[in-house]
């Protein structure tokens, strides 16, 4: 004997009725970009400053291509990723994944909105 709840149509039911708010797949707000390995200290440095301002930041393990990090953002449900300089003199750069804009941003201020 064996018995079956069907927790999966359960569930599917409570969502859609707004009864059972989910929550993100993943608590990271920021995903500051790596783009090349000479960009290592800034990328550090910029995930440090959003950190010690109370953002959940996560720093992309190596430096590969953009596109690549952007695609690792957008399937973790990542809603922003961060562009420190990609060149000595740069500005930063933070791009809203939901409405894909993309602005020039100053980490010891920004916040998300």
């Amino acid at each position: 004997m064996g018995i079956s709840l069907g927790l999966t149509r359960l569930f599917g039911k409570l969502v859609a009725e707004k009864r059972l708010r989910l929550g993100s797949k993943c608590p990271t707000q920021v995903l500051v970009v790596f783009p090349h390995i000479e960009r290592r200290e800034e990328v550090a440095r910029t995930a440090n400053l959003l950190r010690e301002r109370g953002l959940n930041v996560e720093m992309y393990h190596s430096p590969t291509k953009i596109a690549q990090q952007m695609r690792y953002a957008s399937r973790k449900g990542i809603p922003y990723v961060w562009f420190p300089p990609f060149e000595e003199g740069g500005v930063h750069e933070v791009k809203n994944m939901a409405s894909e804009k993309q602005v020039v941003a100053d980490p010891a201020t920004w916040s998300p909105t």
